[in-house]
């Protein structure tokens, strides 16, 4: 069972999640968040991994993180122990300084979430199957089932996700709408069938009907691009053998980065999203296995990656569009644990 506190959300215009964000300049900052080694939730800077500021835990342990479009809030989701359920908590954010947490809904089973104008998505999975909701202005929008999510973003006013389908055995497209009847959700492309099982693949939008399908196929990493007809003949990266799992994918200075348990490839891509070139780095500890959901333990932010291991935070520099990459010995995250995030500062 969800319960929901009486929450307000702001109004303002949705970030754009291709936009390419570039901590160089000197009027932009960005913030990192994430959580700290005694569980509280942690702000620092992006480029060097200095803390901020930080707000006390709730006493269970950290799943996932969510900001507010207009970066005023911060949402968080703490696993009990036996990971039946969990509490999300509501914190204020202001200028890199994180405020006291306070309870504002339980969840049942597993959970995920995702922030937007309209309210806070919270994607659960549980004994009963899983379900989509959404909070808002103190109610919620009654829960619709629909497969859980392996990668989601924003797409207009519709919420889209890669789905592994109601059994496991299909990559789907899928969007929810929230309307003046409630939650509306659509199904979209069939991707065709994952690559292992259990699944592993994730989505990388480009467009509104382009984007980037990675997927682990016969123990190395498969690229596929998807355009609005569907998915193409995979092309293998040709970094295996031994890879079992993908956690997370996303694009940075013209090229690409994928996740997996213990390392990053920098994938170079060419006009037409063909692959020029792959660098790995190795992380030098391990990434939690986001077996459900979405992972949330990498962040880009212009020409840098934020990865969250076992060990540390890892800052991954990327320089000239993916043909070089190496991580930065400057950043010290050796406290700091994700999951994790990156806001841009208020200018």
């Amino acid at each position: 069972m969800l319960v929901l506190g009486v929450l307000g959300v702001s109004a303002c215009r949705e970030e754009n999640p291709l936009e390419v964000k570039r901590i160089s300049s000197t009027d932009e900052v960005w913030y990192g968040v994430g959580f700290g080694l005694a569980g509280e939730v942690v702000v620092f800077d992006a480029e060097t991994g200095a803390v901020r500021s930080s707000a006390e835990g709730g006493g269970g342990t950290p799943r996932d993180m969510a900001v507010d479009p207009d970066g005023s809030r911060l949402w968080v989701l703490e696993e009990n122990e036996d990971a039946s359920g969990g509490e999300i908590r509501v914190c204020p954010f202001d200028e890199g300084a994180v405020g006291a947490c306070a309870h504002a809904a339980w969840v049942d089973g597993g959970g995920a979430l995702f922030a937007t104008n309209e309210g806070l998505w919270v994607f659960e999975h549980a004994t009963y199957g899983s379900r989509w909701k959404v909070l808002r202005e103190g109610t919620i929008a009654k829960g619709v089932h629909a497969p859980r999510p392996a990668s989601v973003w924003r797409e207009g006013d519709r919420v889209e996700v890669l789905s592994y389908g109601v059994d496991d055995d299909r990559l789907i497209r899928m969007s929810g709408t929230l309307t003046e009847n409630g939650l509306v959700v659509a199904t979209g492309l069939d991707l065709g069938s994952p690559g292992e099982r259990p699944p592993t693949a994730r989505f990388v939008p480009l467009s509104a009907d382009s984007g980037l399908l990675w997927d682990v196929v016969g123990g190395d990493v498969a690229l596929r691009k998807v355009g609005a007809e569907g998915a193409e003949e995979a092309v293998m990266l040709g970094v295996g053998p031994g890879i079992d799992r993908i956690e997370a994918a996303a694009v940075l200075s013209g090229a690409a980065i994928v996740l997996s348990t213990n390392t990053s490839w920098i994938v170079q891509l060419g006009e037409e999203n063909e692959v020029l070139g792959v660098t790995a780095v190795a992380l030098e500890g391990e990434v939690r296995r986001a077996g459900t959901f979405f992972s949330r333990d990498l962040a880009t932010v212009g020409d840098r990656a934020l990865v969250a291991t076992d060990q540390g935070v890892r800052a991954i520099l990327v320089e000239k569009e993916g043909k070089a990459a190496f991580l930065d010995d400057r950043f010290d995250g050796s406290r700091l644990r994700g999951p994790l995030l990156v806001v841009r500062a208020s200018n």
